[in-house]
């Protein structure tokens, strides 16, 4: 990560058994409060200028064994779940030190004033707001934002969610800078404000909309960067879009490569360690899905020793076919190259014209095994030389 601005994509999601009931030992409840299962809340690293996968940054385990507690509000903030979101930040700042910026992105559960005031220093926050908060001026954040003037108009493109397909959105853009003001629950040892810029992205000419149809689009997003500019405020948007990755990782720990929720692993404190596993191993299958057709720009040292490329080199040869359909079309130098040589050994048939489907979660999964039993054994057989 060093030298490149980072976004530390923060987000949580549960792994739950709701048909062990009866095996399971050791487990909390789940979102349900009645199945067993925990939470997994990792901090990724996408680089901010390409939005490729740079890796894993930390993950926090969350299992609920203590039942349900009934004081949340009166707690202190450091006694709460919630208090994850501040430490996803802090693990952001040590691990990611030698970044040239950082910036911490979390959806609207992360709409947190103890977040905005006890930040490190050394990053930026950006997340969309959940709470309609009160404001210095006496006004409250949503009605300040929607009573800006529109500055301009984008289109952005919307990711499938559930049964709705993916689609476009048209959006107006407002931005603006706010000061928000302490709850009252919040401790007084926090400051009693906290200034934030915010840009508000709300979907226009959408048609009517009903029940079973796509929710309008409508992102209230605070930060702390600077923006004053329209080509700013897009910048927030985009850096904001890019949170979908750690979606994509979601998928791929539990269905779509690593089938975490599949465990027939009795014990929490062992699957503790599974989970954790497969969740380091669905951060590399994304960061090679991502990087396939070369968009992120990302060196092959992202994802790559020196030491192996002389064995990946003897691979791709031995993948490639004779017509130039076949041939791998990416620079060695390239993590786009090495994703080629994984999707041909987790089963893809290498071409790309209409019809053929480009290598997903599931194909790299498996070029991934293959490759790593592979290269266990070359290490092997060049050591035997030595």
């Amino acid at each position: 990560m060093a030298g490149r601005h980072v976004l530390a994509i923060q987000d949580t999601t549960e792994l739950h058994f709701a048909s062990h009931v009866a095996s399971k030992r050791g487990f909390g409840a789940g979102g349900n409060g009645s199945d067993p299962g925990l939470f997994l809340h990792p901090v990724i690293a996408v680089d901010a200028a390409h939005d490729g996968v740079i890796g894993l940054v930390g993950a926090q385990v969350i299992n609920r064994t203590g039942g349900k507690v009934a004081d949340h509000k009166l707690r202190d903030p450091d006694r709460k779940e919630s208090r994850r979101w501040l430490s996803g930040a802090e693990t952001a700042a040590a691990v990611l030190a030698e970044a040239a910026m950082v910036t911490v992105v979390g959806d609207r559960e992360s709409d947190i004033y103890d977040q905005f005031a006890r930040r490190p220093a050394t990053v930026h926050l950006l997340c969309r707001a959940a709470q309609d908060r009160t404001l210095a001026t006496s006004s409250r954040l949503f009605a300040t934002c929607a009573a800006w003037p529109e500055q301009d108009r984008d289109t952005i493109a919307v990711p499938a969610r559930g049964s709705q397909p993916a689609r476009t959105a048209s959006v107006a853009l407002r931005w603006g800078c706010v000061t928000l003001t302490r709850p009252v629950s919040a401790p007084h040892s926090l400051p009693q404000t906290v200034t934030l810029r915010v840009v508000d992205v709300a979907e226009v000419d959408a048609g009517e909309t009903h029940a079973s149809g796509p929710a309008r689009v409508h992102w209230c997003l605070l930060t702390t960067h600077a923006v004053d500019t329209l080509a700013q405020a897009r910048e927030i948007v985009r850096w904001y879009q890019a949170r979908w990755t750690i979606e994509q990782v979601f998928r791929t720990l539990k269905s779509a490569g690593a089938q975490a929720e599949t465990s027939q692993v009795t014990e929490a404190r062992r699957f503790v360690k599974l989970a954790v596993t497969a969740l380091i191993a669905a951060v590399r299958i994304m960061q090679i899905v991502i990087a396939r057709d070369a968009g992120t720009r990302q060196p092959i040292s992202d994802a790559v020793d020196a030491e192996d490329t002389s064995m990946l080199q003897a691979f791709n040869a031995k993948l490639e076919g004779r017509t130039a359909l076949l041939k791998n079309p990416h620079h060695p130098a390239t993590l786009a190259w090495f994703a080629w040589i994984v999707a041909r050994l987790g089963g893809w048939s290498g071409y790309t014209s209409k019809g053929y489907k480009p290598a997903g979660p599931k194909t790299i999964a498996r070029g991934l095994i293959k490759l790593d039993g592979m290269t266990e054994g070359w290490n092997l057989a060049h050591s035997a030389h030595v």
